[in-house]
This record gives C-alpha cells, sequence and structure tokens, in this order.
C-alpha cells in the first residue's frame, strides 16, 4: 500500500473510531438526562409532602409527644 493510502486508511479507521464513541457518550448523555430527570421529579414529590416549618416556632414551645392531652 502506498504510503498515501496507509494514511487516508488510518484516518477512516479513527474516523469510525470517534463515531462509535460519540454514540456510546450520547447513550450515556441521555442515560444521565433521564436519570436527573427522575431525580427531579422525585424530589419535587417529596417536597410537596413537606410541612411547612414557621420559622419563629421554637423547641421549647414544642409539647413533647408524651406530655400530649389527657395526662
Amino acid at each position: 500500500m502506498l504510503p498515501f493510502e496507509e494514511r487516508i486508511v488510518r484516518l477512516e479507521e479513527k474516523i469510525a473510531f470517534l463515531e462509535e464513541t460519540v454514540g456510546d457518550l450520547d447513550q450515556v448523555v441521555r442515560d444521565v438526562n433521564q436519570a436527573v430527570g427522575d431525580l427531579q421529579t422525585s424530589l419535587r414529590d417529596l417536597r410537596s409532602h413537606l410541612t411547612p416549618v414557621d420559622p419563629d416556632r421554637k423547641p421549647e414551645d414544642e409539647i413533647p409527644p408524651h406530655y400530649g392531652p389527657g395526662r
């Protein structure tokens, strides 16, 4: 093979490898994007179940559950 032809073959091999690598990385990015979306949905669901806390509330104002009414 002529040196020019060898260079062309090597470049074609590199391009094929790079195309495969880009495809693999694209799939990884898609998977990570899906995982982030799922985590965002889970976080949004968790936040919707939280009870808001009064910033002026003091722990000493709380009555422990075992001191509840009826005692």
